[in-house]
């Protein structure tokens, strides 16, 4: 019982830490979403896919079982699930910050780069996530 207090608390002390940044994002979905009926800001500003678009549904069909459409949505999601299940087990459950885990964030970060130019190359315009969104802010400003 005492551990689960103490991981709650690892949790809580970040969520108070990062309460205006929360809180910002929050506000900056509703809008987004209820403006432009999307979330990523590159979309919204020019009309590209960027890096992690697709991430979240990707991230929940791996976790729901529907591997393949996660990913078709994005390959790189399952090095996003092992790296947060890394980071979140050692910060919040062990609770250490190892040394590694910015080498191993630039890497999964490199990766994801690099499996984004792959796709721009070969999967723009396609599918989504891979789509140009016509309803962005550059369009509207060079009309």
């Amino acid at each position: 019982m005492r551990y689960m207090q103490i991981v709650l608390e690892r949790i809580w002390k970040d969520i108070r830490s990062f309460r205006i940044a929360i809180l910002a994002l929050i506000i900056y979905n509703v809008i987004a979403r209820s403006v432009f009926h999307a979330f990523c800001p590159q979309l919204i500003l020019t009309g590209f896919p960027c890096a992690g678009c697709g991430m979240t549904r990707a991230v929940f069909y791996i976790l729901t079982g529907r591997f393949a459409r996660g990913m078709e949505l994005n390959p790189t999601a399952p090095l996003w699930i092992m790296f947060l299940c890394w980071f979140f087990g050692n910060r919040y459950l062990r609770g250490v910050h190892p040394k590694s885990a910015k080498l191993c964030l630039g890497i999964v970060c490199a990766v994801t780069l690099a499996v984004y130019g792959y796709r721009m190359l070969h999967y723009f315009p396609g599918e989504p996530p891979m789509v140009y969104y016509r309803n962005n802010i550059l369009r509207s400003l060079l009309k």
